[in-house]
């Protein structure tokens, strides 16, 4: 490195740290500035989260499934990386909703199962008619105002009823989550009807004035090569920075404003920027000298898996009316969700079978991570029989593991991490935490994430040129 050049380093190269090394070496390039960034990836490829697995002639996703349309900055990033063509929508609107042994599909318009139009209630089966009259009953009067976070069942209960949250809310809320509602608080969510709701006064009447959030088709995206196609571009982009197999076991704060981190336990690099994007378990082993743990102990990190399940053509004697099916969390299933392949995605249509991605494990079940692939795939086909009627034998199966994978945020975590930012903006100026559970999860939250830490760490590092 050049006597005067500076030096960012990004620890971690799942779609957050590639975006952000993307977002900071363009504005470099830009402004023609004299600083090096450094990616370092502790394994042997880039994606972190998001695993594209090819499988004969296809591609299927082993990690994060979709994302989001309806929320900007995914889309956008795709269409600067000129991507767009590339891009596939979802198809055959929503997912069913699996509670007391039978499917429910709400036949009407809704966000996240909740129904736009309030008469609508009276078409939810799934619902007692108390349920239904404290749905009328919360949705009539503006949301309850408080200065404290509230946990998300707290929240949603005040707004559409404690029934409508927990058996028709709640799955839609936590189906990528994997969270507990119960505990996790409502801004760990990041949802968009939080804000606007300030704005219209009652969800009934957010749901009213924008039909862009509702749900359908198109609602997510994907590529026909799966969701490493982002990935990948943004590595392409940034190739020469990316360094494989450098595991960073310790940051130390260094002279002169810079950092020195431990790589692999036999070097060492000197920064002046560091930008840490891993989860934030490992945290207690990076920063050994730096105090900011304690903003971390309400966080815990919770496990997911992926099966994928072929069968022959026609097997699914039960088929749900939407694109899959969510599981409440009152059932006594390991399954969380359902994604009937063929039916979501055009590319996989014409298959000549019916392929079933399953996600499995919740939030403090720690059963099912401890079984054997075996014994996962004896409970799942269980489940599959009794939930879609599917009794034949699979032709095939993948199945992939996520252990502490996914953040489950308490009450304490809006608050704790306002803190942490206020803490390393005065004692550890140029380190920045933008990593899997410091601001909520989603391939949308993490864009979002890097393209305000790449921000922040450009800015700081032009004010020591």
């Amino acid at each position: 490195m050049e006597k005067n050049k500076r030096r960012i380093a990004i620890i971690g190269s799942g779609i957050t740290g590639l975006t952000i090394a993307y977002r900071l070496q363009k504005e470099i390039d830009k402004k023609k500035l004299p600083i090096e960034i450094v990616v370092l990836e502790s394994s042997i490829r880039s994606g972190g989260k998001i695993y594209t697995m090819k499988f004969g002639e296809g591609f299927i996703d082993l990690g994060a499934e979709s994302i989001d349309t309806r929320l900007p900055e995914a889309m956008e990033l795709i269409e600067e990386l000129n991507l767009m063509d590339k891009v596939e929508y979802s198809q055959n609107g929503k997912q069913d909703v699996y509670a007391f042994n039978k499917l429910y599909n709400f036949n009407c318009p809704t966000y996240k199962g909740i129904p736009v139009k309030r008469t609508d209630i009276w078409r939810y089966d799934l619902l007692s008619f108390q349920g239904k009259l404290a749905f009328l009953k919360n949705t009539y009067f503006s949301g309850t105002e408080s200065k404290k976070e509230l946990t998300t069942k707290e929240y949603m209960s005040q707004r559409i009823g404690e029934e409508m949250a927990e058996y028709g809310a709640e799955p839609y809320f936590s189906k990528i989550y994997t969270s507990d509602i119960d505990e996790i608080g409502i801004y760990g969510f990041n949802e968009p009807l939080v804000n606007l709701e300030s704005v219209h006064g009652t969800w009934s009447k957010v749901l009213e004035n924008h039909p862009e959030i509702w749900d359908g088709d198109g609602m997510y995206a994907t590529f026909k090569e799966g969701l490493e196609v982002l990935t990948n571009e943004l590595a392409k982009r940034i190739e020469p920075s990316i360094r494989f197999a450098k595991q960073v076991t310790e940051i130390k704060q260094s002279i002169n404003n810079t950092y020195l981190l431990d790589v692999n336990k036999k070097e060492q690099l000197r920064v002046d920027s560091v930008v840490v994007v891993t989860d934030t378990d490992v945290y207690k082993d990076l920063f050994k000298g730096i105090e900011i743990n304690k903003y971390f102990n309400d966080i815990k990190m919770g496990s997911v898996g992926f099966l994928l399940f072929s069968f022959p053509k026609g097997s699914i004697k039960n088929p749900p009316k939407g694109n899959g099916v969510l599981s409440v969390r009152r059932n006594n299933s390991y399954i969380q969700s359902v994604v009937w392949l063929n039916k979501k995605w055009n590319h996989f249509k014409d298959k000549d079978e019916e392929l079933l991605g399953i996600y499995f494990g919740r939030s403090g079940d720690g059963v099912m991570m401890s079984l054997s692939n075996k014994q996962i795939e004896k409970e799942i086909l269980n489940d599959i029989s009794d939930m879609l009627g599917v009794n034949a034998s699979p032709s095939y199966k993948i199945i992939k593991r996520w252990p502490n994978a996914i953040p489950q945020f308490s009450l304490m975590h809006e608050e704790n991490r306002k803190d942490l930012f206020e803490f390393l903006d005065e004692k550890y100026p140029g380190l920045y935490l933008a990593g899997n559970g410091i601001n909520g999860f989603g391939i949308n939250n993490c864009i979002a994430q890097a393209n305000k830490v790449s921000s922040q760490a450009i800015e700081y590092i032009e004010t020591t040129l």
